[in-house]
């Protein structure tokens, strides 16, 4: 039933020397910094630059477009932010037989929602920054394969990973309703689909959202971000906040963007339902029980 979530193997010539040679050679103000240690994540390595700034550089040809994509988008649509991201500070070329673009960003301190989620109480301030996100998106904004779908495009892994992982408890023991997940499930096909396509996150799990003791710290790595269904993001929401704290971030969020009709809300359950059944199959413990706690958040573990 698991689904093998190890990321894929780092490009060798990514090192400390390696990095330490680049910042030298094309940005030597930068190199006089303290190079810290090093952080993998699935499409990037990271290394502290100093107190407050790292260094991004993707770890995979594959995972290149990501950066470029942040690179060209993030600084067009931030202007009305007022929650915390990572911020381009230069960019780097190839070199020492490192192959692509790298860049040299903000440093956002924290913990990530995946090990720590934020506390209900920050509801509010989570609704409150997609809301900003949330702006219409263009015709030529990024398409994304797995998000920038309609709700029937998610039906058949939807059916198959429903009972697969009802036959498993969960956390504390916990079993997925089938019948009230399906339930769930009917009514988002069953709503109407939008033809509004927002800028979105669109990869917002546990592991993108930086969390100080319970409160929001802000969300990194938007090289996913694409033009959505602005349910999408709201849905991935579930597994980063207890179900108190989802409702007030979609109440802020209603009242921010006049997005709170049923319909709206049967979408964003149902993303959240697809979204946390194939989070719940992964076999790194930490992401499955934010699998888990997300269907808890929907109010589907009996």
């Amino acid at each position: 039933m698991s689904s093998d979530t190890r990321p894929p193997e780092a490009h060798p010539s990514i090192s400390h020397d390696a990095v330490q040679a680049l910042l030298n050679d094309q940005h030597p103000a930068l190199g006089a910094l303290e190079l810290g240690p090093r952080y993998d994540g699935w499409d990037s390595a990271m290394f502290r630059l100093g107190d407050d700034l790292a260094v991004r550089l993707p770890r995979t040809e594959g995972a290149v477009r990501f950066l470029l994509a942040e690179t060209s988008w993030v600084p067009q649509l931030c202007v009305g932010w007022d929650f915390p991201f990572p911020r381009f500070v230069a960019f780097g070329e190839p070199g020492h037989g490192y192959p692509w673009e790298w860049a040299v960003v903000t440093w956002l301190p924290g913990d990530t929602a995946d090990e720590a989620p934020l506390d209900a109480s920050e509801g509010p301030t989570l609704g409150r920054a997609l809301a900003q996100v949330h702006v219409a998106a263009p015709a030529d904004a990024p398409y994304n394969d797995e998000q920038s779908i309609p709700m029937t495009a998610r039906d058949a892994k939807v059916r198959q990973r429903v009972p697969l992982l009802a036959a498993t408890p969960g956390l504390l023991g916990a079993r997925l309703d089938v019948d009230a997940a399906m339930e769930v499930w009917e009514r988002a096909l069953d709503a109407p689909e939008t033809d509004e396509r927002v800028w979105s996150h669109a990869d917002l799990h546990g592991a993108n959202v930086l969390v100080h003791g319970g409160a929001f710290g802000g969300i990194v790595d938007w090289g996913s971000m694409a033009a959505c269904d602005p349910a999408v993001d709201l849905g991935f929401a579930h597994s980063l906040i207890p179900r108190a704290g989802i409702e007030a971030a979609l109440a802020e969020y209603g009242r921010l963007t006049g997005r709170h009709d049923d319909a709206f809300l049967a979408r964003v359950r149902g993303i959240a339902l697809a979204k946390c059944v194939g989070i719940a199959m992964v076999d790194r413990p930490v992401t499955r029980a934010m699998g888990w706690r997300g269907l808890d958040a929907l109010g589907l573990l009996r």
